[in-house]
């Protein structure tokens, strides 16, 4: 664990990592999204914020933590003292599309190291900044607030129930199992709270296999683009209550003057998520 006053000279650390965006990927993501009508040469443009299923991160596993993930220390994250980590939320904003066929770079800064406290104690948020180039044009630039927590001997909600009008409710779904492991897979995100049962009940008390934030805010940014007539070029996003295997949740969306009001109930009316986009 790098001591509080020592963790500011991390910020600013980067890494780099290269890769192509390939018909294989692109496919399982259109079955996955069940987008028949989706055709994918090359050159073909993807739709927004599949940029998830490339420029993996990977690391032997000598290298990750209990929960799957990288372990802090052993990237340019460094080990603020806090073993739980979840996905608080972040922005996008979109510039060119990836295309098949085309050689990508991701660019990962480490921006802010911020120690907060909380209703479960002190914990740490790590921002990083995700920049996405063809050669040395920008594609997207992405922020993650990336949450980490001290262990914990219960699972509670946040009080964040809200009512709003019924004519805000875009859709419902749910996922199973199934798509989980598919979405894991497809981001090469081995964090066990998304497949592994007994892992999620005894270590990180959640009820249930928890369906990833990234997978939420997924379907939030299809709807924000559809409505914006594929115009879409910000999307911020908060997460504040999980979701779980097979629970049914709702989407939702106010037209502003100026810009689209999103957000996600679970299957109690609790607000999982708040999304903003333009």
């Amino acid at each position: 664990m790098i001591p509080e006053k020592e963790i500011e000279k991390y910020i600013g650390k980067t890494t780099k990592i290269e890769d192509q965006i390939d018909y294989a990927r692109a496919s399982v993501a259109k079955n996955f999204f069940n987008l028949p009508d989706l055709t994918l040469n090359e050159g073909t443009p993807l739709p927004k914020y599949w940029h998830w299923f490339f420029c993996w991160e990977t690391a032997p596993k000598e290298l990750l933590g209990r929960d799957g993930h990288i372990r802090p220390g052993n990237n340019i994250i460094p080990n603020s003292g806090f073993p739980r980590r979840m996905w608080g939320g972040g922005d996008i904003v979109f510039f060119k599309p990836l295309k098949i066929g085309m050689r990508v770079s991701r660019e990962i800064t480490l921006e802010n190291i911020k120690y907060k406290n909380g209703s479960s104690g002190k914990f740490s948020i790590i921002q990083i900044r995700n920049d996405y180039k063809n050669n040395e044009n920008i594609l997207l630039s992405e922020k993650q607030n990336l949450v980490y927590l001290p262990n914990r001997e219960k699972f509670t909600k946040s009080e964040t129930k809200e009512i709003y009008d019924l004519s805000s409710l875009v859709k419902e779904k749910a996922f199973t199992s199934q798509q989980l492991f598919q979405y894991s897979a497809l981001t090469m995100n081995s964090h066990r709270i998304h497949y592994d049962l007994d892992y999620c009940k005894t270590i990180e008390f959640y009820p249930n296999l928890v369906v990833h934030g990234p997978l939420i805010a997924q379907q939030l940014v299809d709807i924000a683009d559809q409505k914006l007539n594929g115009n879409l070029k910000k999307f911020e996003f908060k997460a504040l209550n999980p979701i779980f295997v097979e629970d049914k949740f709702s989407m939702n969306l106010i037209n502003k003057d100026n810009y689209l009001d999103l957000w996600v109930n679970d299957k109690s009316g609790n607000i999982s998520m708040k999304a903003k986009a333009t």
